[in-house]
């Protein structure tokens, strides 16, 4: 129950839509929203997921908790997003986590011309295009956007430059957003998180797993982080409690970026 002095830190009675959300870091978003009282959450995926649904509806019991199969970086996927969050929210929307994303992993003379399109369609374009289409569909008290982003956004990671470069500018709009809509009382943040244990991820290195002790080594706090870690953060820019902040590209990466060279201060030989 939300009290006088926890309501900022409560998602009572609002609604969110969360893309990307059955699996990885979306799936740990919609629980996250879920355990701190949202009302509802809609989310996306491509598949079915019938089995999910039923357990997060078991789990919480108390939420509007709905499903739609929808591949967001097209205009149809997102028309139907858009169209049954309607239907769903007719009060209106307190706030879309702009989570789905893809990448695969080539050099610039590797990589296609249609795997290029490809990653930029769906990191950049479904963002972009949803935003637009969410404007009118927000509440007009105060809503909020996340959109998940990476540090390969902020710094070379190795994992490609289209990737990279679709990050980046979801950085840049992201400020860019946050200052066009600050009138509208519509806050716009993202988190840039570093390597999580993802199923995307899982995917990019089963066949050399051994890669990853490179990257917990490079990382000051020495490990991965958990889907769950990166969720914490875009919830809490979805509360109250952040109701002052706005544009800002939160680093969620064990210390990466703040780090030039891994010295034996920080790591002892």
């Amino acid at each position: 129950m939300t009290t006088p002095q926890n309501a900022g830190w409560s998602l009572e009675s609002r609604n969110y839509v969360v893309t990307g959300g059955a699996k990885g870091i979306g799936l740990a978003t919609v629980r996250a929203l879920l355990t701190h009282g949202a009302a509802g959450v809609l989310f996306c995926s491509r598949d079915n997921v019938h089995d999910l649904l039923t357990e997060l509806r078991d789990d919480f019991s108390h939420a509007n908790i709905i499903h739609v199969i929808a591949d967001v970086a097209t205009e149809e996927g997102r028309q139907v997003l858009v169209e049954k969050t309607k239907h769903t929210f007719p009060g209106g929307l307190h706030g879309l986590i702009n989570n789905v994303g893809v990448n695969i992993r080539k050099t610039v003379l590797e990589q296609t011309e249609e795997e290029y399109h490809n990653i930029l369609r769906t990191n950049v374009d479904a963002a972009y295009f949803l935003c637009r289409m969410y404007y009118n569909v927000f509440v007009k008290d105060g809503a909020t956007i996340v959109n998940v982003s990476s540090a390969a956004g902020v710094q070379s990671s190795g994992t490609g430059a289209a990737y990279g470069m679709s990050k980046a500018a979801l950085n840049q709009f992201t400020r860019v957003l946050a200052c066009e809509w600050a009138s509208s009382n519509i806050r716009v943040n993202a988190v840039t998180p570093w390597m999580t244990m993802t199923p995307m991820l899982e995917e990019a290195v089963k066949k050399n797993p051994t890669q990853l002790d490179k990257v917990k080594a490079w990382t000051p706090m020495h490990r991965l982080a958990s889907a769950e870690e990166v969720a914490a953060p875009i919830v809490f820019f979805c509360l109250p409690a952040s109701s002052y902040i706005t544009g800002q590209c939160l680093g969620v990466d064990g210390g990466l970026t703040a780090q030039g060279f891994d010295g034996p201060c920080v790591t002892p030989s």
